[in-house]
């Protein structure tokens, strides 16, 4: 047998064993019925002048994950050991309301959902942020009723000028993603208020969503990782406390299918869910923020040469310490020029500040 038949084979065992795993326990609950309040879990979504869509997920409650900067170290190990001990809720019915209309969704096997809305021609265009309610209805396999939850959705103004969208690992938080061993470190032994941001990222960002003395309307901003859905509430948190703008969170999901250990490779998963915002808004450019370890800038400039006109610069931070991994990058900044787009590898966030101030694209950060 070849190794890739081995390997196809050992996904396809691995899948059948998780999905038989759920099945049984989904099997056992539905019998026994949830005897306890689930939890609906929004993230937040984004739309256009056709469509708003929300994505959530809904689990079996665990209780809130409160940590503060003086947890010890087992309160943390406990906290991520219950994010990533996440018990699904697949076939759940759950109804949306968004002025006088309801929509109606399913979870899948995951525990997922998904929720497209039309946009309303009365909506306020003006404003950044729209509310949707959720909420589960009575069904069979319920014995408690969960809190309903608002979802929040991003709807640029039609005179927004340009977008964000930003990578997470390494780019707006230290997590040394280039070391598998000291990001598993960050991950599981410390909480939102103890993880570090970089210096200036929540001044940079905020210029550039708040946009300048010129521009007539908020920009919206995206965040694209393939961290998992797990850290969802983790990130958001951590984003709160460092004044780092709200936007559309973009995570992958780690779980198992017949075909691949995890749903799509970091590569794939960033590529397709930056095409999925530009198409969204085909007349809208973006600057692109990501880092040098994780093959941003390599990711950005197929997004460039597919996309050219949608792209207004690309800031890379440094954080390889490789000498032939700088002069890639520089290289493919160099390609970069050709489409009239800069790419900046920067060693700290105000070299990225100081040519978004020269461009235009902010007011002085001071």
């Amino acid at each position: 047998m070849s190794k890739n038949s081995w390997a196809n084979t050992a996904r396809q065992l691995g899948h059948s064993v998780e999905t038989r795993f759920d099945d049984l326990r989904y099997s056992l609950k539905k019998r026994l019925k949830y005897d306890q309040p689930l939890q609906i879990v929004p993230y937040n979504g984004y739309g256009n002048e056709d469509s708003l869509f929300i994505r959530g997920r809904v689990l079996e409650e665990k209780g809130t994950l409160n940590q503060t900067s003086q947890e010890s170290l087992w309160k943390n190990l406990t906290a991520a050991y219950q994010r990533f001990d996440s018990n699904e809720v697949p076939g759940l019915k759950l109804i949306a309301h968004f002025q006088d209309r309801t929509f109606n969704a399913t979870t899948d096997e995951e525990g997922y959902f998904t929720i497209s809305v039309p946009t309303p021609d009365n909506l306020d265009k003006t404003q950044l942020w729209h509310a949707i309610d959720i909420e589960i209805p009575p069904q069979p396999m319920l014995s408690a009723a969960t809190a309903p939850v608002k979802a929040q959705v991003l709807l640029p103004a039609p005179d927004c000028d340009f977008g964000i969208i930003s990578d997470i690992d390494d780019t707006i938080m230290v997590t040394n993603a280039t070391s598998l061993l000291a990001m598993a470190q960050l991950t599981f032994t410390q909480s939102p208020a103890t993880r570090l941001p970089f210096e200036g990222v929540a001044e940079f960002y905020q210029a550039l969503t708040q946009g300048n003395s010129a521009s007539k309307a908020s920009r919206p901003i995206f965040y694209v990782s393939s961290s998992p859905w797990n850290l969802y509430d983790f990130l958001v948190e951590f984003m709160q406390l460092n004044g780092i703008p709200p936007g559309p969170l973009m995570l992958r999901d780690f779980g198992m299918n017949a075909e691949q250990v995890f749903q799509s490779s970091h590569h794939k998963h960033k590529l397709a869910q930056i095409t999925d915002v530009m198409s969204t808004y085909p007349e809208l450019a973006f600057i692109l923020i990501g880092d040098s370890g994780q093959y941003d800038p390599e990711i950005y400039a197929e997004i460039v040469k597919a996309r050219p006109k949608q792209v207004k610069a690309i800031y890379i931070r440094d954080v390889s310490q490789s000498a032939q991994r700088t002069d890639a990058i520089r290289k493919m900044a160099n390609d970069m020029g050709e489409y009239g787009i800069d790419m900046l590898l920067v060693a700290d966030t105000k070299v990225a500040i100081t040519h978004a101030s020269a461009q235009g694209y902010i007011d002085q950060v001071h």
